[in-house]
């Protein structure tokens, strides 16, 4: 079996889940959980179906049935494993060099804008550094390669990317890029390529459905963050994460002027759009995701996603979220925003080439 290893530095806080509300360690669970939702995301948009796993008509594997298992089981199925079908590789995380942003004993920072009651109540992450080792077959490791290096680009590691949670940058790049795009017999290249069939489901994430958005700015002075509408009044908790960490929670603050400034509730749609707690406790999470700010050499930058789910608000949202003076508004900065929208399995393929 080979091994690639990818090394992993946060550039805002992973969540991967823990015992009572805090994280104890990167889990192994937490990580696959978020690569196996984006590479179903990424094969839907390339035109093949990837099956629900959560639903009733699931991937199930049958040594009995007269079928090899890439007949009996979706793409991603074959390739993360499914009911009596194994994981094509093995994943342990190593040399874990991580820590819980709050060090005061907190559990949740409350973030709350101006003019709300309760706000948004942020997991106490960590920040830091660690690898990812993978084990397996020389080509599942080219395509986890390639899939990491998509989601340095486009997407992040975890779980809550909706409250800006899990972006980060690959240490190694190089010997990832080696991984995922070398032509030699040691390691395959990558290729991914749109698919034939286009038969996915409508009501499942697909990249053809989502727009990425960038923005980057120079702040003009010192503790710019403290202007950021609900950031002054946890000024004394957050400033340490700032200090030692250079990313900033601007994420509730941009998601409360979407939500109740620059959306018309007229519209509808605001609950699936933004999400909310459903009676019972479920969540209907939020189709927006937008992460901290955080510093990259001189400049810093807030990037996302949003799942154009309904034809219904897709352009309403979308305009909000692309609006440059409302991000120079909310960061009292300016800046430049950089959008992409693909609308088909081309587009798909095109920002999974660029990623090198």
């Amino acid at each position: 079996m080979d091994k690639l290893i990818v090394r992993i530095k946060m550039l805002t806080p992973i969540w991967t889940g823990g015992m009572v509300g805090r994280m104890d360690r990167i889990h192994e669970t937490g990580i696959l959980g978020g690569l196996r939702w984006w590479f179903e995301a990424i094969v839907r948009g390339l035109g093949e179906y990837a099956c629900d796993p959560t639903g009733n008509n699931k991937c199930q594997y049958d040594p009995k049935k007269q079928r090899s298992p890439k007949e009996q089981l979706c793409f991603v199925c074959y390739v993360f494993g499914a009911t009596g079908w194994q994981r094509r590789f093995r994943l342990e995380i190593v040399d874990a060099q991580t820590e819980c942003i709050l060090q005061s004993g907190d559990k949740i920072l409350n973030i709350r804008p101006p003019h709300r009651t309760r706000g948004w109540y942020l997991p106490a992450g960590n920040m830091g550094k660690f690898t990812l080792k993978f084990i397996g077959d020389p080509k599942s490791l080219s395509l986890m390669a390639a899939l990491l290096l998509f989601l340095e680009k486009w997407g992040n590691l975890g779980a809550k990317p909706q409250l800006g949670y899990g972006i980060f940058m690959i240490e190694n790049r190089d010997d990832v890029i080696e991984w995922a795009y070398s032509k030699s017999d040691a390691k395959p290249r990558w290729n991914w390529k749109v698919f034939s069939n286009d038969n996915s489901n409508k009501d499942l994430p697909d990249l053809r459905q989502f727009g990425f958005f960038k923005y980057r700015f120079k702040p003009t002075q010192p503790g710019w963050w403290t202007r950021v509408p609900g950031l002054s009044r946890v000024s004394t908790k957050i400033q340490p994460i700032i200090s030692q960490y250079q990313t900033v929670p601007v994420s509730p603050s941009l998601k409360n002027e979407w939500r109740f400034n620059q959306w018309n509730h007229k519209w509808g749609d605001e609950r699936e759009i933004f999400g909310v707690m459903q009676p019972g406790g479920n969540r209907l999470r939020s189709k927006v995701a937008v992460s901290w700010a955080y510093k990259t050499d001189r400049v810093w930058e807030v990037r996302g996603w949003v799942w154009l789910k309904s034809p219904k608000w897709a352009n309403k949202v979308w305009d909000i979220l692309s609006n440059k003076q409302i991000w120079q508004t909310i960061l009292n900065a300016h800046g430049q925003i950089d959008t992409y929208k693909p609308t088909s399995s081309k587009d798909v393929l095109e920002i999974l080439e660029g990623t090198k």
